[in-house]
């Protein structure tokens, strides 16, 4: 049998958002592991006395979400920072 490969799509970019419904980082280059891309959507900020079935807080409540940036030192290191719109 002969292996028939067919060419469906190219990929133009690859973005991970560190933090569920802020802004994407822009990849050179991705590492999948069982979760998808190592790093996309790890953390999430939770609203705090929300004892719903779904207490994090997303672009969908707060759209202003989206202009803040999440900031990796490194890879290896498990601290996050986030830069808001304005840039503190």
């Amino acid at each position: 049998m002969t292996a028939c490969w067919r060419i469906v799509g190219r990929i133009a970019g690859l973005y991970r958002h560190p933090i569920k419904s802020m802004a994407s980082q822009s990849l050179a280059s991705a590492t999948l592991d069982r979760h998808g891309i190592a790093g996309d959507r790890r953390f999430a900020l939770r609203r705090r006395g929300d004892t719903s079935g779904f207490p994090w807080l997303s672009a969908s409540k707060l759209p202003a979400l989206v202009r803040y940036f999440v900031e990796t030192l490194d890879e290896r290191d498990p601290s996050i920072r986030i830069r808001t719109p304005d840039g503190e």
